[in-house]
């Protein structure tokens, strides 16, 4: 018996879901052909499956119904055994697709860290200088007046007073709908549509705090509970809303008319082929813009994108840092701030408290006040060191601090979190501590320099007054203008290009309902969050200005002559524009410009996007890999400029991302980067276009040669075409894989989790070569898949380990069947599993019971599965992924494993 590195046994195997994309059982989303001209769903759905395949009308369930001028269907659920042949073969119906039940939107709510003092006057809540945003209201007094945003999420509450106060025609927040219903949960998962698209009732407000960053004015607002830290506008304070609570809210919020669509829900990602990115390809190309969130999942390594921002539909967004957050404050004997993040059950201080600190006495480096405090804390504020290593959470030493009488709880972290930038370059970054807190008394987190500051004065008088307060001041963020370290990466399974384009999603200041103000114990209705979830309708409200700036032609206007106000930019045009606008961004604390696969084209450059006169397309380059590497490649560039250009070409090299390592099947949660770059051919290097012409200039790439192919890392950078006469730059991001992607592994045998692919025993071991499995019906054993990059197809099947009377030796006896709901193990379409235990959405592995069961397909029973129980003897499991650019219909084209034999046993 073989010990898995980290026991299974507290895998919840109940949860059989794939991803937060969680197929709702038996349930169906089907399109009709708009030419049959249907006009009774449910009776067409309901006859047809009553007559023909003796499903009573009591089993079908209808769940919703669309009919919109790009679709035409319903969805419903069916509560008794059938087979989707049967779903399929519904008169005039072209596609059927599962319904998902989708988590809802992600963000971050937490603080800055940082040692750097702020200087500034008046700090911005939002950095529109970064992204010339501030250019474009200041300079062409544009602030998207009449641009019609939909926001598909959690409502907005549109009795914000920076939101215009009311909902309807007159209104900032003019048009919308609810799909779902107030009472629509992952228990009660049944659609109860209402006109109502108010969020008054969701802790974190996240469609409320989305509007904001798109349209929210809080310039002139005085009212109680309403009253901004400093005055803001959002990137297109002119623009129209529209909210919708998600599902068919996209296909809506076209037919109501949406110049821009806006979604930052999402779960993990494998290839553009579900209802919602297919969706986002017919919106867009009938002229209506869409930004969705690329996903937060940055820390799970490479290949991370969300679903549905891997549509070829939309502009997948990652997130910069901000340059500002609001923190909570106190100050030292001197008058200087020191911001702290307050603990998220008891909170920070609710009013202004002057008290000494007293510093615990560390005995090691690690497990500071895990025992509670040594010193007499009664009345005082308690400091407690954290450190990585410790082996107790905050909520353990506060509680202890208040048992022992202290007044307060602060804690500062002396370690580090290390990563690897280059290989030769490790780098550190200081922390604030994630804060649960005391339940009793106030509890804050501090930076290690802030710490360090405190123990200085503390040293020098024991007696040193501190003033804790309970309001907000702006603190700087260090990482300002880089990328967010839980942006997402691409590229998509099929190695196209992802994201698009970078805003800003990190530490963002906007709106939401006073109801979640209430539950985050807030004295006003805004809140900082992070997340491309953010990043994406700052994108979507520079997308506004645009529209706004050419006079806002509707979308069945679209054309492809940009020069031209009278008609729309199709969608490609206007990525085009944005994106060879946009600015790279570097790792942080370096001068080596970020993998393309994580920022997109760069930072995105409003006020150079809507002046510009130069215009690149293609404005990316998805090199795919290596072996399958076009020889050539070329792109476009055009004068849409009133003057003679001269151009030059140059090229700059970005990060190698590697993201495997020879020892592991699993790809890292943190690429390594490395300064091996590309050597590319560019012909020619400089010429001259007159205005309205363009010209085609030839590239050759060929892959850094330090690249290791086994290891399929990923090389990016940027042509870079500089306008010698406006002095205008403009950049090209492309990204390729070195090696043949196809022999990548699908199937993770060796993971540092200890999570590899196989079967299990209930108490998390991995079976070992003749290991008796005794399955009875109430208790089983355990079926776990983990997969390092995403693929199209996954069986796992029982195969003979014996020559017998029953079977023949390595014949297939049927796909494992789990008789707990989830049912033959056979998926399509599958998320690679993340690399650490902590994840958005990305899981380590996807676990499921077996009981013995297995099941084959009927064909001659409408492909109904009918499952057996294994009889007594000797099977392996075999699981078959498919490869990358593979034939399903070629056995050579899979990654297969097999586990050790075992015998069966009743």
């Amino acid at each position: 018996m073989v010990r898995n590195e980290e026991t299974l046994s507290n895998i919840d195997s109940s949860t059989e879901t794939m991803s937060d994309y969680r197929p709702i059982p038996n349930t169906y989303l089907v399109e009709f052909d708009q030419n049959a001209r249907i006009r009774n769903f449910e009776q067409v759905i309901s006859d047809y499956l009553e007559r023909n395949r003796g499903i009573p009308r009591s089993a079908i369930r209808m769940r919703q119904i669309i009919s919109s001028s790009l679709f035409s269907g319903a969805s419903f659920s069916v509560n008794i055994e059938h087979s989707v042949k049967s779903i399929e073969s519904i008169p005039n119906v072209i596609s059927v697709y599962p319904v998902y039940s989708v988590a809802g939107p992600k963000y971050f709510k937490h603080y800055a860290s940082s040692a750097i003092k702020n200087n500034e006057r008046a700090a911005s809540a939002i950095a529109h200088d970064f992204t010339g945003v501030a250019q474009v209201h200041d300079e062409l007094k544009n602030f998207g007046k009449g641009v019609r945003v939909a926001v598909i999420d959690t409502g907005i509450d549109y009795l914000h007073p920076a939101l215009g106060g009311c909902f309807g025609p007159t209104c900032k927040v003019a048009f919308g709908y609810d799909l779902v219903g107030d009472g629509y949960f992952s228990a009660n998962p049944i659609p109860v549509p209402d006109d109502d698209p108010l969020d008054n009732c969701s802790d974190g407000s996240h469609g409320t705090h989305v509007a904001g960053i798109v349209a929210a004015n809080a310039t002139t607002i005085s009212q109680a509970g309403f009253t901004p830290i400093v005055p803001f506008i959002g990137v297109a304070p002119q623009a129209i809303l529209g909210a919708y609570m998600i599902t068919a809210a996209i296909y809506r919020a076209f037919d109501d008319k949406a110049d821009i669509i806006t979604l930052s829900v999402g779960g993990p990602g494998s290839f553009a082929e579900t209802s919602d990115a297919i969706a986002a390809q017919r919106v867009t190309d009938n002229g209506v813009y869409f930004t969705i969130s690329q996903g937060n999942d940055g820390a799970q390594g490479l290949q991370t994108s969300g679903n549905p921002a891997i549509s070829s539909g939309a502009m997948a967004v990652a997130s910069i840092d901000n340059s500002n957050v609001p923190q909570l404050y106190l100050l030292t004997p001197d008058g200087e701030t020191i911001f702290y993040s307050a603990g998220s059950i008891f909170g920070g201080w609710q009013f202004n408290v002057n008290s000494i600190i007293v510093v615990n006495d560390r005995q090691a480096a690690v497990n500071d006040g895990c025992s509670g405090p040594v010193k007499p804390v009664t009345g005082a504020v308690v400091l407690y060191s954290y450190n990585p290593a410790d082996t107790c959470n905050s909520a353990v030493r506060c509680d202890k601090a208040a048992e022992a009488g202290a007044s307060g709880c602060l804690i500062y972290n002396v370690g580090a979190i290390t990563g690897f930038i280059l290989l030769s370059a490790p780098f550190l970054i200081s922390i604030r501590v994630h804060l649960t807190g005391s339940s009793s008394i106030p509890s804050g987190s501090i930076s290690l320099a802030d710490g360090q500051r405190i123990l200085t004065i503390t040293a020098q008088n024991s007696s040193a007054l501190f003033t804790f307060t309970n309001r907000l001041g702006f603190a700087p963020v260090a990482t300002a203008g880089t990328l967010s370290s839980f942006s997402a990466f691409g590229p998509t399974g099929d190695l196209l290009f992802k994201p698009q384009i970078s805003g800003i999603g990190g530490f963002v200041y906007s709106t939401i309902s006073s109801f979640a103000a209430a539950q985050q114990k807030m004295s006003d209705a805004y809140a900082a969050y992070s997340g491309t979830s953010m990043a994406c309708p700052y994108v979507a409200g520079a997308l506004a200005l645009f529209l706004a700036q050419i006079g806002n032609p509707g979308p069945e206007t679209v054309g492809n002559n940009l020069t031209n106000t009278t008609r729309r930019p199709s969608f490609s045009e206007v990525r085009n524009l944005f994106q060879s606008n946009a600015k790279p961004v570097n790792i942080y604390s370096t001068q080596i410009p970020a993998t393309a696969v994580k920022q997109g084209a760069g930072f995105v450059n409003v006020f150079q996007a809507l002046t510009a006169n130069t215009i690149i397309s293609p404005s990316e380059l998805a090199l795919n890999d290596t072996t399958r590497q076009e020889r050539s490649y070329t792109i476009k560039v055009s004068n849409i400029g009133k003057k003679t250009a001269w151009y030059k070409i140059t090229h700059r090299g970005a990060a190698l991302a590697t993201g495997a390592q020879p020892e592991s099947d699993q790809l890292l949660s943190t690429p390594v980067y490395s300064s091996d770059y590309a050597d590319v051919f560019i012909w020619p290097t400089s010429f001259k276009i007159q205005p309205g012409e363009s010209f085609i200039v030839t590239l050759r790439f060929r892959a850094p040669l330090k690249a290791r192919p086994e290891l399929l890392p990923i090389f990016s950078g940027f042509i870079t075409v500089s306008n010698y006469v406006d002095g205008k730059v403009n950049n090209i991001p492309y990204a390729g894989v070195v090696g043949d992607y196809k022999n990548a592994k699908i199937l993770v045998r060796r993971s540092p989790l200890g999570f590899g692919t196989g079967l299990y025993t209930a108490d998390g071991f991995m079976i070992s070569n003749g290991q008796n499995m005794n399955f009875t019906i109430s208790t089983g054993h355990l079926v776990v898949l983990t997969i390092a990059w995403t693929t199209r197809v996954i069986f796992i099947e029982v195969i003979s380990a014996e020559e017998s009377i029953h079977y023949a030796a390595d014949q297939s006896l049927g796909m494992v069947y789990n008789d707990r709901g989830t049912g033959p193990l056979y998926f399509y379409n599958v998320p690679r599993n993340g690399a650490t235990l902590r994840g958005q959405g990305y899981r380590p592995y996807y676990g499921f019971t077996w009981t013995g069961y297995v099941t084959k397909i009927d064909p001659d029973q409408g492909n109904i599965f009918n499952a057996t129980r294994l009889l007594p003897g000797q099977y392996k499991l075999r699981f078959s992924a498919l490869k990358h650019f593979g034939d399903r219909n070629n056995n050579n084209d899979y990654d297969v494993h097999y586990t050790p034999m075992f015998h069966v046993v009743y």
